[in-house]
């Protein structure tokens, strides 16, 4: 088990120390940049430290990452876009269980963001990473308390913890790839005027969302899509023909 003492010399930094300097660390300088060696020169104390707590440098990223996913699970101060669909029910424990949802999605896509190498890292159904495993038992405790099916709470869980992972993923990969002398007004212009070159002449649609584009924040434009995933999961529990959910309590 990850933090499990691994040698008889004597720790000189705690595994909290550690793993914190080791986010720090990779929020610098990515996961390639992360070595023990470095971690140690970082600590300012041997290796044997560190190899205390962990084996190696893939049992301290699983521990950095379930550290970040942990804190997304306890978080009370991660942003809340407000929703931009009508979820058509009064049913109360529906809506508590899709305000569940979308608290936990919007917290950890907050850590992903706040530090870009961690969705490439993440493996929600990781044995390994039991933070990870607590986040997709969440989100499907909240679709079985919706009444939903096994079925459709196994395919809306996965949907949406995918989706989570998939668009930090691919949000942090664009940023590896902008021009760090420009501002982000500056780089969407330039996407936007490479649009309009004839080379796009037959992506009409595409030209039709340049304003958009221009205009989108990362955050509204995530929280838009998981609004519709919630969106069909409730239209799913409240289905014309369903039958009835049992009352709590």
């Amino acid at each position: 088990m990850p933090g499990r003492p691994r040698t008889t010399r004597r720790a000189t930094h705690s595994l909290d120390q550690i793993v914190d300097t080791a986010i720090a660390m990779l929020d610098r300088d990515g996961t390639s940049g992360l070595t023990l060696r470095g971690l140690a020169a970082e600590l300012g104390g041997g290796l044997g430290s560190i190899y205390w707590y962990v084996a190696g440098k893939a049992e301290l990223l699983d521990l950095a990452c379930d550290t970040l996913i942990g804190r997304a699970l306890t978080a009370d101060d991660a942003p809340m876009p407000p929703m931009e669909v009508e979820l058509d029910t009064d049913d109360a424990v529906v809506l508590e269980a899709a305000a569940t949802v979308r608290r936990i999605s919007l917290a950890l896509f907050a850590q992903m963001d706040e530090h870009p190498w961690l969705a490439a890292q993440s493996r929600l159904g990781g044995a390994d990473r039991p933070n990870a495993l607590r986040v997709w038992e969440q989100v499907g405790r909240a679709l079985a308390a919706m009444g939903l099916s096994p079925r459709q709470q196994f395919h809306g869980s996965t949907a949406i913890t995918g989706y989570v992972v998939g668009v930090a993923a691919e949000m942090s990969a664009q940023d590896d790839a902008v021009d760090p002398t420009l501002s982000q007004e500056e780089q969407l212009d330039r996407i936007v005027e490479r649009w309009q070159g004839e080379a796009y002449d037959d992506l009409p649609w595409i030209r039709s969302m340049a304003d958009q584009f221009r205009r989108h924040d990362d955050l509204a434009q995530f929280a838009a899509g998981l609004d519709l995933l919630v969106l069909g999961l409730v239209r799913q529990a409240v289905s014309p023909g369903r039958p009835r959910r049992p009352a709590r309590g």
